[in-house]
Formats: C-alpha cells, structure tokens, sequence
C-alpha cells in the first residue's frame, strides 16, 4: 500500500515536500520521468529513489505503478455499475438459500426473548436502524455500537444477537463476540463475505457479496442497501407470521 501513515511519518522534510508535490499532483506524476519530477520538487534523481524506497518501492518505476493504483482507489465506480451491483443481489435474494437463511433468521426473532444490534462505525448505525426497526413491529431490540459494552450474563433467558460487520474481519467485534459465546446466545451475522473470522462464530450467516469500495484512507464507502434489504425482509416476514402484530394508535383527538 502506498502512502500509509508509517511511511508519511518517517519521511524527512524534502521527502515530505515532495510527497505533498506528488500527492497534489498525481495524474501529472503518474507520466513523469523520474528527471521530471526531480526538476519539479528541486532535488536530485537520487533523492527521488530514496523517496521511492521508503514508500517500500524498489525504484521509481514501481512506485509509479503503485501510484496508478492509488490514484485508481481514488475514483468511486461508475452509478450505472454500482446499480448493476445492486440488482445483482437482488437477484441472489430470490434464490432458495437465500430464503432458507432469511427464514431461519425469522425463527431465531420468534423465540428471542431479548435481542441484540452489534457494531461500530457505519454497521453500528445500521444496527441502531435495524434495532429501531425490530422494535417497530413489536420485537424490541437494542442497538450496542460500543465494542467494550459488556454482554447481557441472564443464561435464562433465550438471547439473540445480531452482528453487522461489512470485512466480518473487525478486530474489537471479534473480542466482544467471544464473551458474547460465552453466554450461549444465538449469534446472527450479516457480513459481506463467506468465510471470515466473525462469519464462522456465528450460528448463521447471511452474505450479500457487494464488491468493497474503499478509500485509500481506509474509508468504507460499498454501498448498504443489501444490509437495509435484509433486515427490512425480516421484518416483513415477521409480520407474514401474524406471530405479533402492531399495537392499534387510536385516532380519536380530545375536544
């Protein structure tokens, strides 16, 4: 990877001007010659080298490539590409395993006697929708967007805890889940691919395959609309059960 903090932090002040002169400049740098951007940043070639060696580049010539790569990582996908994304899993959401999951998910809800949201970040705000949600058709839940929150100890009771995560790789959710087995709870997890450490503590896991977009930075931008998709598609099962039903709002106003 290039640019990452460790290599901008060990950079002197001309590496850092030049840096910033590249970083400034990328299209431009990604056609230079190496003589070029010499003149350019006012130092010599092999100023430029040790440059490129304490981005982890052999030489100038791959870590132009390495640039090309990064300016790529820069460029959010076309609409038009994302939308077929989209469409592809709704396609994938009519299938007959994808319907099994969904199901099994609904039968977990029924017999919750309490039910839990985890995540952080951007999963931790669709687990307070998700929560919010549950509890709109008569499943209160709880969101928890905190990864130090400690996990409800009542083994009496028949818990549930829905786990959001889009790498199913996030480090402080592992930890967390790992007390939260200690409890003998069920685990659901809605991540983005099969076979990840988060995906294989769980006792179900529903995928939506989404291609990842993230930014050099580490910013998650893939879109959501699948994870919103699933816990929309079990509320509505939920309610198809007629298990529960929403309370009545009288309309009657006090003259």
């Amino acid at each position: 990877m290039l640019f990452t903090y460790r290599q901008i932090a060990e950079l002197n002040e001309t590496e850092t001007f030049i840096y910033q002169y590249v970083i400034k400049n990328i299209s431009a740098v990604a056609k230079m010659s190496i003589r070029k951007l010499a003149d350019e940043t006012h130092v010599s070639t092999a100023t430029i080298v040790r440059f490129c060696q304490k981005l982890d580049c052999l030489g100038y010539a791959e870590f132009k490539t390495k640039l090309r790569l990064f300016q790529k990582g820069l460029t959010l996908p076309a609409v038009d590409d994302e939308i077929d994304t989209i469409q592809d899993f709704f396609e994938y959401a009519k299938s007959d395993n994808f319907k099994k999951k969904i199901n099994q998910f609904v039968d977990y809800v029924e017999h919750a006697d309490q039910i839990f949201f985890l995540g952080i970040g951007t999963s931790g705000l669709l687990g307070r929708f998700g929560a919010r949600y549950f509890s709109n058709v008569g499943y209160f839940s709880q969101g928890i967007d905190d990864p130090y929150y400690p996990p409800p100890c009542n083994e009496s009771q028949n818990n549930l805890l829905i786990v959001l995560s889009e790498s199913g790789e996030t480090r402080e959710v592992i930890d967390q889940l790992k007390m939260y087995q200690t409890t003998k709870m069920k685990i659901v997890t809605i991540t983005n691919k099969k076979g990840t450490t988060i995906d294989r503590m769980a006792d179900l896991s529903i995928h939506y395959y989404i291609e990842d977009i993230i930014l050099p930075q580490t910013y998650n931008v893939s879109t959501q609309i699948p994870v919103m998709y699933i816990l929309e598609r079990v509320t509505r099962e939920l309610q198809n059960r007629k298990v529960k039903f929403l309370p009545l709002k009288s309309t009657s106003r006090n003259l």
